[in-house]
């Protein structure tokens, strides 16, 4: 009896395993490993971008710069966007984009398929911090490509203080390479007239040197002829 009631468990393991087994396949049965592949591959052309939407007044009074549209771009019909709290985002009709609200911050996204109900990869979106100080008057004509604490993001907090001494500092330096620009485009110039004299001397020289023969033997004639006048007269 021992031995039949161990063949009644067996039994019963190795059906639950079956039944295990072929629920498993029939979730899968959805998508082959190619077809995953060929929508990975498509998810992969998904573009990301976003747009700063510049002063957005809250509640009617103060204004946040924070606030950008996000966009989603060449989305294929069959999937839709998820993100880590499962809410979804699918396509209008006939589109190939989505386009979502969102604020500065690191956000998860996944792209799912309707057709193996699964999540196909996942894109995470970094939404950069505007820069308050790049409204600040001390950063007028000043490049924040070249001067971060006055480019229009910023991804670190900098006290006021701190901010005016760079900016300070930086124009002093801006100054300072300037006047060092102008001395040395005033030498280069300066080099370049008297190359330009030289060449001209160089390339004229037979010109040169019988113009100033003759000038020569001109004043030496006029001497000459001026020691007879005041020998003459003397006599």
């Amino acid at each position: 009896m021992k031995g039949v009631s161990n063949m009644k468990q067996i039994k019963y393991i190795l059906f639950s395993f079956i039944i295990l087994f072929l629920s498993i396949l029939s979730v899968n049965a959805d998508c082959t490993n190619e077809e995953l592949n060929e929508l990975k591959k498509e998810a992969s052309k998904i573009r990301v971008t976003y747009k700063h939407l510049g002063a957005v007044e809250v509640e009617g009074q103060v204004k946040e710069y924070n606030h950008f549209t996000m966009t989603f771009k060449n989305i294929d019909e069959d999937f839709y966007i998820s993100d880590i709290y499962n809410e979804t985002i699918k396509l209008e009709e006939n589109q190939n984009e989505i386009t979502i609200k969102t604020t500065t911050g690191v956000y998860t996204y996944f792209v799912n398929s309707n057709k193996c109900k699964t999540v196909i990869t996942e894109i995470k979106v970094k939404i950069p911090r505007f820069n308050s100080y790049s409204l600040d008057p001390l950063c007028d004509g000043i490049d924040g490509d070249d001067f971060p604490l006055c480019g229009k993001y910023l991804d670190y907090e900098v006290s006021y203080d701190t901010f005016k001494r760079k900016v300070e500092d930086y124009k002093k330096t801006q100054e300072t390479k300037k006047n060092s620009d102008e001395r040395i485009e005033n030498d280069i110039s300066l080099r370049e007239s008297l190359n330009k004299i030289l060449e001209f001397i160089i390339n004229y020289q037979i010109y040169i040197i019988a113009v100033l023969s003759i000038l020569l033997i001109i004043l030496i004639i006029i001497t000459i002829l001026k020691r007879k006048k005041k020998r003459g007269v003397l006599e």
